[in-house]
C-alpha cells in the first residue's frame, strides 16, 4: 500500500513537471483523448479532429445553398516514448522529494524534450507559408534594427493577409535567431520592464512585433534544401490539385527538391480565406516528398496546398501558365544544398499534439498514471521488483501523435 501511495505522489509531481517543461507542445492545440482509457492505446490508432467550415458569401434574393463539407483530419498515434530506470533497494529509502529530484525530474525533462523535438522536426514540413532567407540568420546582415525585425513582420503580414486572426501568435526560434533578434532591436525604444527582463535573461520575451509570446528552442528543425539546378518551369497550363508537372530542370538529379522545400510559381498568388481575393503575394507550396528529375529534365512534384482556383477550397487567384518559372525559397537555385534552421510563427490551432492512455499492466509492484483532459496530458509510471538482483526497475511512458491540422495558420522563418 505504501508503494502505491508513493507512486501516486510521484505522479502528481510528474504532471506538474510536464506542464512546466514543454515549449512547443505547450503552445499548440494539445488534447488528451480518453477513448482508450480502459483498454489502452496502441501506436497506429487514430483520433479524429474536425475543422471549421469554409463558406462563400452569395448576393441577391435567391437562396444559394453552400455545401457543408465535414472536414475531418485524422491524427495518428505514432509514438510511444519512455525512460527506463533501475534502482537498488537501498536507493529507494530516499524521501519522495529526493527521489523525484534525482531520478524522476531528469527523466520527465528528457521525455518532454523528445515530445517537442518530434513535433518541431515533423510539423515544419507541413507548413507552406515561408519568409526569410536560407543560410542567413535574420539580423546578421543588413541595416539594424530593420533587418532583425523584417522576417517576423513579414510573417505577420502573410498570416493577416490570408485572413488568420492576429490574437495569440507564438514564435519559436533557434538560439542564433533569438540572439540576433535581441541584439538587433536592443537599440529601439522599448518599455523599461521589457528591457530589464531581456537584459537579465538574455532572451527576447513578451508581446512584441505583433507576436504574443517568444520562445527559444534548441530542438528547432534544420532543413537542407534540395540540389536544384537548371531553370525549372511549369509543364502544362491549367494544372490543379496536389501534383505539379515540371520541365526544364537539370536532368538526372537525385534529390532535386527535398521534402519540406518551398516553391513558388510565377503569376500564382495566394487569396484571402474570407473574401477569396488575391493578396498580391506569391503563393508558397511545400514539397511533400523528395523529387528526382528524369533524363529529360522532367519531374512530378507532390505539393501542399492544392492548386485550386474556385469554390470554398480556393487557394490561388489563377492557375500557372505553361512554362511559368519556378523558384525555391524565392530564387531559382541560389540556396541549393544549404542547411537552414526553420523558425515558426503560428497560431496555436495550426498544430495538434494528442496524448492517449497506455494500458495498465498487472502483476507489478506499483502502477499509476495521470491523465487530464483539460490539460491534455497522459503519463504512465510502472515500477517492479527483481528478487534475483534486489533491483527495482521503473519506467515512465507517454504515447502521442502530432498533426498539422491547420498549417495555413503558420509561417516558417528560414535562416
Amino acid at each position: 500500500m505504501n508503494q502505491v501511495r508513493n507512486a501516486e505522489r510521484i505522479m502528481r509531481g510528474v504532471g506538474e513537471l510536464f506542464l512546466n517543461s514543454m515549449k512547443f507542445a505547450n503552445n499548440v492545440n494539445r488534447s488528451y483523448s480518453d477513448e482508450f482509457a480502459k483498454e489502452g492505446g496502441k501506436v497506429g490508432y487514430t483520433v479524429n479532429a474536425r475543422l471549421p467550415q469554409r463558406y462563400r458569401v452569395n448576393k441577391g434574393q435567391a437562396l444559394v445553398i453552400s455545401p457543408v463539407n465535414d472536414n475531418i483530419v485524422p491524427i495518428t498515434i505514432t509514438d510511444q516514448a519512455h525512460i527506463g530506470l533501475e534502482f537498488s533497494m537501498a536507493s529507494l529509502t530516499l524521501e519522495i522529494e529526493d527521489y523525484k529530484k534525482r531520478y524522476i525530474a531528469p527523466a520527465v525533462e528528457a521525455l518532454v524534450n523528445q515530445l517537442d523535438f518530434d513535433g518541431l522536426q515533423r510539423m515544419y514540413q507541413e507548413v507552406w507559408n515561408t519568409v526569410g532567407t536560407p543560410g542567413v540568420v535574420p539580423g546578421s546582415t543588413g541595416t539594424l534594427p530593420q533587418a532583425a525585425m523584417a522576417p517576423y513582420l513579414a510573417a505577420n503580414t502573410k498570416l493577416t493577409s490570408f485572413g488568420i486572426g492576429v490574437a495569440g501568435r507564438i514564435a519559436i526560434l533557434s538560439p542564433a535567431m533569438h540572439a540576433s533578434l535581441m541584439s538587433g532591436v536592443s537599440q529601439l525604444f522599448s518599455p523599461a520592464s521589457q528591457i530589464a527582463s531581456n537584459f537579465k535573461t538574455g532572451m527576447f520575451g513578451g508581446a512584441a512585433l505583433g507576436i504574443e509570446e517568444w520562445y527559444m528552442d534548441q530542438n528547432l528543425a534544420v532543413h537542407t534544401v534540395g540540389a536544384l539546378g537548371g531553370a525549372p518551369q511549369v509543364n502544362g497550363a491549367g494544372q490543379t490539385g496536389t501534383t505539379l508537372l515540371v520541365k526544364n530542370a537539370t536532368a538526372n538529379v537525385v534529390g532535386f527538391w527535398k521534402k519540406g522545400d518551398v516553391i513558388q510559381l510565377t503569376g500564382v498568388y495566394g487569396v484571402n480565406s474570407m473574401n477569396y481575393q488575391s493578396i498580391g503575394i506569391l503563393q508558397d507550396f511545400v514539397v511533400q516528398a523528395d523529387v528526382d528529375t528524369t533524363a529529360g529534365g522532367l519531374a512530378t512534384v507532390s505539393i501542399k496546398p492544392a492548386l485550386s482556383t474556385s469554390g470554398t477550397s480556393q487557394t490561388v487567384n489563377a492557375g500557372a501558365a505553361d512554362s511559368a518559372p519556378i523558384t525555391t525559397f524565392g530564387h531559382v537555385s541560389a540556396y541549393a544544398n544549404l542547411p537552414s534552421p526553420q523558425g515558426l510563427i503560428y497560431n496555436p490551432d495550426a498544430f495538434a499534439c494528442v496524448m492517449v492512455d497506455l494500458e495498465m499492466p498487472g502483476g507489478v509492484w506499483a502502477a499509476e498514471r495521470i491523465r487530464n483532459k483539460a490539460l491534455g496530458i497522459a503519463v504512465r509510471f510502472v515500477k517492479a521488483y527483481s528478487v534475483m538482483t534486489d533491483q527495482s526497475p521503473a519506467r515512465l511512458d507517454i504515447m502521442y501523435g502530432w498533426k498539422a491540422v491547420r498549417p495555413e495558420m503558420a509561417v516558417r522563418v528560414a535562416s
